[in-house]
C-alpha cells in the first residue's frame, strides 16, 4: 500500500498523502450495494449462473445482478448476521438453507408461481421459496483417465465399489455441499438406511480424495486427479464440450430442483420479484433449457427437443423424502465425516487389504467386509425425530461423534486382525 501511495506523490505532488489515502480506501472497501443492482447469495459456482444473468440483463429495463457465491454453511453465517452485502436474493439447490433461512424468518412471501414449479418444491419452504430449474444426479467420468488404466465405465453407485477402482475415485462430504448431502440422501433413501451405508463406506475405499466443493469435483476430474466421480448434472454438463469427459445418470436419479427467494430485508423486492418472474416466463424458461446452464426448466420441453426424453424421466422420478432429510440432516453430515471423512487414509488402508486378501483366497470374506460397512446408528434410529432432534443439541452430537469414532475404530482394528488371521 505504501508503494501505491508513493507512486502517486512521486507524481510532481499533484496528488496529498491525504488524497492517496482515501482513494486508497475506497479502492479496496468491501463494495456496497448500488442503487441499480440487485445482489443474488448462490451456492452455485460462477459458470452456473453467468449464462442467466447475462441474458437478464439484455432486457429492457433490468438491473445488474452482483453475485456472492458462497457455500451454503458460510451464506447461513452471513444472512443470520446483520445484511452487511444487502442481499436480495438466494439461488440454490439446498432446500436445507432455505428451511434454515425460513425459521429464522428471513425469507419474504413469494405469491403467484405456477403450480407446475411449485409441486416441485417442499411442502414446508412452499410459501417463500420457487422451483426454476430441475436437474439431476449422476457420474461425470474422465474417458482418457479410465483409458489409461484400462477400467470400465462404471453406471451407478454399486460400481463404484469394485476395487478396480481403487485410488481412483472422487465426491465431496454432505458437511460441506449440500448437493452432495442431497445426492447421499437419495441413495440413503432409494436402497435403505443400512445398505445404503454399506456402498458408501465400500466406494470410500476407493476415494482418492473428499473435494471440499460439490463443483470441484467436476473440476479436478476433468483435471485427471480421478477417473469418475458423483455431481449434479448442471456441473457436469457445462465441461461436457471436452472430448475426454463423459456424464451418466444414475439409474434413480433423484430430482434436484433449483430454488430462488427474495430475502425478506431486500432493498429492492420488487426488482428480485421481477427476476423470478422473468425465470418462470417462457423466455426465461427458454434460457434455464438452454445447455448453457447445465440444467432443465420446470416446464416440460417441447417432444423434439434433444433434452425432452431426459427431462421427462427426472420429472416422473418418486420424491425424495424432504422432512426426513431436514430432520436428519445434521445425523448424516456427522455420519459421514465421523465415518468416512475424518479416518479417509484408514480406511483406504483397511480396505485395499480386504481387496488383497479377497483376490488371493478367490473368493469373498463377507464378515470382515461388514465390519468395515456398518454404522452404529441402526434404521429405526436413522428416522426417530425425538431422537434425531437431540442432534440441535451440540454437546449430544459431539459426545456421539466420540462414541461413533471409537466403535469405528474397534470395528476396524477387528477387520485388521482377522486379516492376520488369514495369512
Amino acid at each position: 500500500m505504501n508503494g501505491i501511495t508513493n507512486m502517486f506523490l512521486r507524481r510532481g505532488g499533484m496528488v496529498s498523502k491525504t488524497f492517496a489515502l482515501l482513494l486508497l480506501t475506497a479502492l479496496f472497501r468491501p463494495c456496497a450495494a448500488q442503487s441499480n443492482e440487485l445482489v443474488m447469495a448462490t451456492t452455485f459456482s460462477p459458470s452456473a449462473t453467468a449464462w442467466i444473468i447475462q441474458r437478464w440483463q439484455t432486457e429492457p429495463g433490468s438491473v445488474m445482478i452482483r453475485t456472492l457465491n458462497r457455500t451454503s454453511a458460510s451464506l447461513e453465517q452471513l444472512l443470520d448476521t446483520a445484511n452487511a452485502e444487502n442481499v436480495d436474493l438466494i439461488l440454490t439447490s439446498s432446500p436445507m438453507l432455505l428451511q434454515h433461512l425460513q425459521e429464522h424468518q428471513k425469507l419474504a412471501p413469494f405469491n403467484g408461481a405456477p403450480s407446475v414449479s411449485q409441486h416441485l418444491v417442499p411442502e414446508s419452504i412452499r410459501s417463500t421459496s420457487v422451483a426454476v430449474a430441475i436437474s439431476g444426479f449422476g457420474l461425470l467420468i474422465n474417458r482418457s483417465a479410465l483409458t489409461a488404466r484400462h477400467l470400465p465405465s462404471p453406471t451407478g453407485w454399486d460400481d463404484l465399489t469394485d476395487p478396480r477402482y481403487q485410488g481412483a475415485l472422487l465426491m465431496s462430504s454432505p458437511s460441506r455441499s449440500d448437493t452432495n448431502h442431497l445426492m447421499v440422501e437419495a441413495l440413503l433413501q432409494q436402497k435403505g438406511w443400512a445398505q445404503g451405508w454399506e456402498t458408501l463406506l465400500a466406494s470410500a475405499g476407493n476415494l482418492v480424495t473428499i473435494s471440499s466443493r460439490s463443483f470441484g469435483v467436476a473440476d479436478k476430474i476433468k483435471s485427471g486427479l480421478g477417473v469418475a466421480g458423483p455431481v449434479i448434472d448442471n456441473y457436469a454438463n457445462l465441461l461436457l464440450n471436452d472430448p475426454h469427459l463423459a456424464f451418466t445418470y444414475f439409474p434413480q436419479s433423484a430430482v434436484s430442483p433449483t430454488y430462488v427467494a427474495v430475502l425478506k430485508n431486500s432493498q429492492h423486492a420488487s426488482e428480485a420479484r421481477r427476476f423470478i418472474r422473468y425465470l418462470l416466463s417462457p423466455e426465461g424458461q427458454r434460457i434455464l433449457a438452454d445447455a448453457n446452464t447445465g440444467k432443465y426448466p420446470v416446464t416440460p420441453l417441447a417432444a423434439g427437443n434433444p433434452r425432452a426424453a431426459q427431462q421427462a424421466v427426472l420429472m416422473n422420478q418418486p420424491p425424495l423424502n424432504y422432512r426426513l432429510i431436514l430432520k436428519r440432516q445434521r445425523l448424516v453430515q456427522r455420519m459421514f465425516d465421523t465415518a468416512i471423512s475424518f479416518r479417509l487414509a484408514q480406511l483406504k488402508d483397511a480396505w485395499r487389504a480386504l481387496h488383497s486378501a479377497e483376490a488371493r483366497l478367490k473368493r469373498p470374506l463377507p464378515e470382515i467386509r461388514a465390519l468395515l460397512t456398518r454404522v452404529p446408528v441402526d434404521p429405526a434410529s436413522s428416522e426417530d425425530e425425538a431422537w434425531l432432534a437431540q442432534f440441535d443439541n451440540k454437546s449430544f452430537a459431539e459426545q456421539q461423534m466420540m462414541e461413533w469414532q471409537i466403535w469405528f475404530l474397534n470395528n476396524q482394528r477387528q477387520a485388521i486382525n482377522k486379516l492376520e488371521e488369514l495369512k
